[in-house]
């Protein structure tokens, strides 16, 4: 019965991470020209980032546009269905705040 229930537990986690997809490293361009370093989830989306970035910098998230190699990261996309954002590079994105 152990053995069961450590198979269904490996099992949670594989299809957690698959789900979450493999880690990143975003290289973030504040406005003030800082950058900061960040670790996500290739599953997580464009929304979550804001969050996060109003969070840990106070810019609000709904006065934040954020953009990859020139392309606008959209909010309801997954970091994974952005252009030029991929796993095991450090992947620039400009942080903009209107």
């Amino acid at each position: 019965m152990e053995r069961h229930k450590q198979v269904a537990e490996d099992l949670k986690g594989q299809e957690a991470r698959a789900e979450c997809g493999d880690s990143c490293e975003l290289c973030l361009r504040l406005p003030d020209g800082v950058e900061e370093s960040l670790q996500c989830q290739m599953g997580q989306t464009v929304q979550y980032l804001k969050a996060v970035l109003q969070e840990k910098f106070g810019h609000p998230m709904n006065k934040q546009t954020l953009t990859c190699n020139g392309r606008v990261m959209l909010d309801p996309l997954s970091l994974s269905d952005c252009s030029g954002i991929a796993p095991g590079n450090p992947n620039l994105i400009e942080v903009q705040v209107a």
